[in-house]
């Protein structure tokens, strides 16, 4: 009886640490500290957010010029150069969404569930729960350069001292990601912030086979 109890007990240790963390600590220039996630065996904590992607939609040219000038200051780029309409017509929807450890939806998200979101309803790709299996998927092929990042690139960070992999965001462009942090929720992020620059880990990029395929 009493191995049974140790055993369960460890059981919800592990779920409690299978999500990337919170942390009120910041740098001077506002970016924010997160604990990171461990990977986990529990079928609940590695199952996909249950969604599919939108059908493509045909933005009107009010939406994507509205789309450009918002977000062309955040990237320090021209309006012109924001052309991938549909991912920040969907970064708009989720911008401000308040951090939720554990948390999948517009009450309350965390760092791997919004890229899980985002690559399903973006691009039609299905991902890992947690920033650890997500790294080590079969569907990325993972890079540690800086320089050879892409749009729609996963970057990732370590965060916390023993663990291999602690948090996740997608490139933008010119150093930009975007990101569920835990004290401004669905934020963009700098690589070359203080903070920032020393954890990253690497980034992953999707195979192009598996581009508009389902994977869990």
């Amino acid at each position: 009886m009493y191995k049974y109890r140790f055993f369960a007990f460890g059981i919800m240790l592990l779920q409690l640490f299978s999500y990337c963390g919170s942390s009120n600590k910041t740098t001077s220039s506002g970016t924010e500290v997160v604990i990171p996630s461990t990977k986990v065996s529990t079928t609940e904590a590695t199952k996909p957010v249950k969604t599919s992607p939108e059908p493509p939609k045909k933005l009107d040219t009010e939406t994507t010029l509205y789309i450009q000038k918002k977000y062309a200051p955040y990237l320090h780029t021209t309006p012109e150069a924001i052309t991938n309409i549909k991912l920040y017509h969907f970064i708009d929807q989720w911008l401000n969404t308040p951090y939720l450890w554990g948390g999948m939806d517009k009450k309350g998200i965390d760092c791997s569930a919004f890229m899980q979101r985002l690559l399903g309803e973006v691009y039609g790709i299905y991902i890992p729960r947690t920033s650890v299996d997500q790294f080590f998927a079969d569907w990325v092929d993972r890079f540690g350069s800086r320089t050879d990042l892409s749009e729609g690139d996963l970057v990732f960070f370590k965060t916390m001292k023993g663990k291999a992999i602690s948090h996740v965001g997608l490139y933008l462009g010119n150093r930009m990601f975007i990101n569920s942090s835990s004290s401004k929720g669905v934020s963009f992020g700098n690589l070359d912030d203080p903070y920032w620059k020393p954890k990253y880990v690497a980034a992953g990029r999707i195979k192009q086979n598996m581009l508009g395929k389902a994977r869990l």
